[in-house]
C-alpha cells in the first residue's frame, strides 16, 4: 500500500516539475533580448554602487534622487547582477524566476483545498497564460509582487486547516514585503483574503478571529511601512528626494503619487509614461470589454482567453450546484470569486492601466479555470448531460478566443482545428452506434472534451510564442531615448568632461536613466516628475561655476509658460536654451539641435 502511494506521489511530483519547467522555459528563453526598462536599470546600476544607495533605491550614483517606490524588488535585481554580471539577462532573472517560483506555489494552494488534479491544472494555467509569461520577462516587479501573493493565500489556507496564528501572521508579513514591492497592486486580493479568513473560521470563534484579524493586520501594517519608517529615521541631508514625491518625503511617494493620485485618475504629465497612459486610456477604452478586446493593447490575447474560460466554465461549475458542505471549501469559492471579481471590475474600468498590473489577478483566473475544468469533467463522468454540455462549453470558449483577433491565418487555422475535432467525434459517433468494442476512454463526449481542451491550450501558447518571437514587454516605456542616440551621448560626454563631477546635466530624470544605466556615472538632475524643482538656476550656475557639470541634456521646447508642470518650461530649462551653446551637431546624428548644451564659459569664470 506504501509503495503504491509513494508511486502515486512521484507521479504527481514529476507531473509539477513537468509544468514548472514549461513555465520556465517560456520565461528565459531569449530573455536578454526583451527591451529593458532603462528607468529601473538605472536605479539598480546605482544601488551596485554603495550599501547607502541600496538602502534607498537611489536611481543615480550621487544619490540626489530614489525611484518613486521602497526599493525591495530592486534588491533581487542587484543581487542577480552582483552574481552572475551586468547584462539584459540578469537584470530580468530575478522577476522570471519570480514568476516560475509562483506555479509550483500556486499547486501546493490549491493543492489543499480542491485536491491534486485541480492544483495541477491551475498551476499549468498560471504557467501558460501569456500575461504572465511577458510580465515575468520584464524587469518590472510584478511578478515577484504575484509570486509573494500566491505565498501569502498558501500560508493563509494552512494557518485555517491547522488553526495556528503564526500561519496567519506569517501571511501578514509576506503581504506587508509585497506591499514594499508593488504597493497598492499588492493589495487587490486583500478583501478577497479577509473573507475567506472570516467564513473558513467557525461562526463560534467570532471574537477570536476577529482579534487575530486585527493582529495580523497590525502585523502587515507593520512591515509594510518598515521601510518607510527605516527611511523616516535618518537625516534628511542623506535622504534622496524620491521621484514623484512633492515635499522630498518617501510617504508622500507612497501614499499620494502612488496612492491617492493613482485612485483619482490623475496621470503623470511627464513625457513617455503620460503618453504611454494616454494611448492605453484610446487604444483600450475602459468598459466591461476591454480585458476580451484584441486591438494593441491586446489584453484579449493575453488575459481574455483565460478570463473568459474561467468565468464560462466556472459559472458551469456552480450553476447547479449546491453551496458547498465543507467550511474551507465554501470559504476558498467565495474568496477566488471576489478575488476575480475585483480583478476584472478594477483593471476593466480603471483609467491608468497597465497590462503588467494584471498580475494581481492573474492566479484567481488560473484557480478558476483549472479547479471549473476539473469539477466539470468529474460531473461529466457521472452525467450524460454534463458528458455532452461540457465541450460546447469548451467550443464556446474556443470561438471566442479566435474571434476579433484580426489575424486571418489565425482565425483560419482555428476553424480547421474545429472541423477536424467535429470530423473525429462524428466518426467516433458512428462507431459507437455501430455497436463496435470502443475503449473505455473513447467516446465521442471525451474526445470531444479533450481535444478542445487542449486546443483551448494551444490558444494561449500561440501567444506565448508570439510575446517570445517578438520580444514583447509590458514595461511603461518611460524612456525614449534611441539606442543610437544614448551610444552618441556616452562617447560625448566621456570625451569632454575635463574633470567635472557630474557626466551632464538633465532636465528630467527618465532622460538620465539610460546614461546612468550605462556609464554609472553620477548626474545632476534638473527636475523630478511634473518639473518639481531639484536644482534651483542659482545652484546650477554654482556647479557651472565650480566647473562640476558642463553639459545639459534637455529635450524639447517648452510649448507655453503655462505649461508649469513641464520640465522644457522650467527655469533652469528655459535658461540653458537663452545662454548656453547648442552642440547636438556634435554627436553626428540626424537631430542638429536643442537637445545638448555646452554650459557658457562665463558662467565658471
Amino acid at each position: 500500500m506504501s509503495a503504491s502511494v509513494g508511486q502515486r506521489d512521484r507521479r504527481w511530483a514529476i507531473a509539477l516539475g513537468a509544468v514548472t519547467l514549461l513555465a520556465l522555459a517560456l520565461r528565459v528563453y531569449r530573455l536578454g533580448h526583451v527591451p529593458e526598462d532603462e528607468f529601473y536599470d538605472a536605479a539598480v546600476r546605482s544601488m551596485t554602487l554603495s550599501l547607502h544607495n541600496f538602502f534607498y533605491g537611489a536611481l543615480e550614483p550621487g544619490a540626489s534622487a530614489s525611484i518613486d517606490k521602497p526599493p525591495v524588488d530592486l534588491w533581487l535585481q542587484v543581487i542577480s547582477v552582483k552574481l552572475f554580471g551586468w547584462s539584459s539577462f540578469t537584470l530580468k532573472l530575478p522577476e522570471a524566476l519570480g514568476g516560475t517560483v509562483a506555479v509550483p506555489l500556486l499547486y501546493a494552494t490549491v493543492r489543499r483545498v480542491a485536491g491534486r488534479l485541480a492544483a495541477l491544472a491551475s498551476a499549468f494555467v498560471l504557467a501558460i497564460v501569456p500575461l504572465s509569461v511577458v510580465t515575468s520577462r520584464s524587469d518590472t516587479m510584478d511578478s515577484v509582487m504575484m509570486a509573494l501573493i500566491v505565498a501569502g493565500a498558501w500560508m493563509l489556507i494552512i494557518s485555517v486547516q491547522r488553526r495556528q496564528l503564526r500561519w496567519l501572521l506569517a501571511a501578514a508579513v509576506v503581504l506587508g514585503l509585497d506591499f514594499n514591492v508593488k504597493l497598492f497592486e499588492a493589495l487587490v486580493p486583500l478583501p478577497a483574503f479577509i473573507l475567506f479568513y472570516w467564513l473558513a473560521v467557525s461562526a463560534g470563534q467570532a471574537k477570536a478571529r476577529g482579534l487575530r484579524l486585527a493582529l495580523a493586520g497590525g502585523v502587515f501594517a507593520l512591515v509594510g511601512c518598515l521601510w518607510l519608517i527605516a527611511v523616516s529615521l535618518t537625516p534628511p541631508h542623506d535622504r534622496p528626494w524620491p521621484i514623484g514625491s512633492t515635499n522630498g518625503s518617501a510617504w508622500n511617494a507612497v501614499f499620494v503619487f502612488n496612492g491617492v493620485d493613482r485612485i483619482t485618475g490623475l496621470l503623470l504629465a511627464h513625457g513617455a509614461s503620460w503618453l504611454l497612459a494616454a494611448a492605453v486610456a484610446v487604444l483600450s477604452p475602459a468598459g466591461p470589454l476591454r480585458l476580451f478586446a484584441h486591438n494593441e493593447i491586446d489584453y484579449g490575447g493575453l488575459i481574455g482567453t483565460a478570463l473568459f474560460a474561467a468565468i464560462v466554465l466556472g459559472a458551469g461549475a456552480l450553476a447547479p450546484r449546491r453551496w458547498p458542505a465543507d467550511p474551507l471549501e465554501r470559504a476558498a469559492l467565495a474568496g477566488v470569486a471576489l478575488w476575480l471579481a475585483l480583478g476584472y471590475v478594477l483593471f476593466s474600468f480603471s483609467s491608468h492601466t497597465h497590462p503588467r498590473y494584471l498580475e494581481a489577478f492573474t492566479p484567481a483566473v488560473a484557480i478558476t479555470l483549472g479547479v471549473s475544468f476539473v469539477a466539470l469533467v468529474r460531473r461529466a463522468a457521472r452525467s450524460r448531460t454534463w458528458a455532452l454540455a461540457l465541450p460546447v462549453l469548451l467550443l464556446v470558449c474556443v470561438i471566442e478566443s479566435a474571434a476579433g483577433t484580426g489575424r486571418i491565418s489565425r482565425a483560419g487555422i482555428y476553424a480547421v482545428a474545429l472541423l477536424a475535432v467535429a470530423l473525429l467525434v462524428a466518426a467516433v459517433a458512428f462507431l459507437e452506434r455501430s455497436g463496435e468494442p470502443l475503449p473505455p476512454w473513447c467516446t465521442a463526449p471525451r474526445v470531444a472534451t479533450a481535444l478542445l481542451a487542449a486546443l483551448l491550450a494551444l490558444v494561449m501558447g500561440d501567444d506565448d510564442v508570439r510575446v517570445i518571437r517578438d520580444n514583447s514587454t509590458v514595461q511603461a516605456a518611460e524612456v525614449t531615448l534611441a539606442p543610437t542616440l544614448v551610444d552618441a551621448l556616452s562617447r560625448f560626454l566621456r570625451a569632454h568632461q575635463d574633470g567635472a563631477r557630474y557626466e551632464a546635466a538633465f532636465s528630467a530624470p527618465t532622460l538620465a536613466a539610460p546614461l546612468v544605466a550605462k556609464d554609472g556615472r553620477s548626474v545632476l538632475l534638473l527636475t523630478s516628475l511634473k518639473a518639481q524643482p531639484l536644482v534651483t538656476l542659482a545652484e546650477l550656475r554654482r556647479y557651472t561655476a565650480r566647473g562640476e557639470v558642463r553639459y545639459v541634456y534637455t529635450q524639447g521646447i517648452c510649448p507655453s509658460p503655462r505649461y508649469t508642470d513641464l520640465p522644457a518650461c522650467s527655469t533652469a530649462d528655459e535658461w540653458v536654451r537663452a545662454h548656453a551653446l547648442d552642440v547636438t551637431a556634435d554627436l553626428g546624428l540626424p537631430a542638429k539641435h536643442g537637445l545638448l548644451y555646452q554650459l557658457p564659459e562665463q558662467s565658471r569664470a
